[in-house]
This record gives structure tokens, sequence and C-alpha cells, in this order.
């Protein structure tokens, strides 16, 4: 405890800042500071599987992850038949990786 309290008053000397609660603790009537330590979310890395005409598809550890973009200026049917080819892609690379890792 103290020890986080000599290195929390070293950050604050130096100029960084701490976010977390002080209150008054109830079994020793002191004022406590408790540091909220919070990390950074950890993003999952993404390994691409393929690239697809329009976009990419990759996997991460718990999911299949598939990016399309497409121009809006194109118009409805020509996106709508870009989308069809983009998941026909898609359904080949899945079948291609399974085939390869039944083998």
């Amino acid at each position: 405890m103290i020890l986080d309290a000599l290195r929390i008053i070293e950050g604050l000397l130096r100029g960084e800042s701490f976010e977390g609660k002080i209150y008054l603790d109830r079994d020793t009537h002191m004022i406590t500071f408790k540091a909220w330590n919070r990390t950074a979310p950890k993003h999952q890395k993404t390994k691409k599987l393929a690239d697809l005409d329009c976009g990419w598809m990759g996997e991460t550890t718990l999911h299949i992850v598939k990016y399309e973009k497409f121009a809006k200026n194109l118009g409805l049917r020509t996106i709508l038949g870009m989308m069809d080819n983009d998941n026909r892609q898609a359904k080949e690379t899945l079948e291609d990786i399974a085939m390869i890792e039944s083998v």
C-alpha cells in the first residue's frame, strides 16, 4: 500500500495523472487513494484469408471477418451483384480452406 502511494506521488511529481477514487477507509480511518489500473482493450489480430473483389476476408480466434466497400454511385443493382460475387468468393475460400485442413 505504501509502495503504491510512493509510486503515485512520484508520478504526480513527474506530471502524470491518475484516475481513481479517494475515500476515507472505515477500518484504518485514513484517506486512501485507489487507482483504476485500466489497460487499453486488446484488439484481436486478424489473419487475412483472401482478397475479394470489393474487400477482404480474414479470421480471428473467434470469428470469420468479411469486409466489403462499395461506391454509392454504382447503383443498387450493380452493388447487389457485386455483393453476390463477393459472397460466392468467400464461400469458395472457406470451402478450400476446409478441404486443405481435412487432408
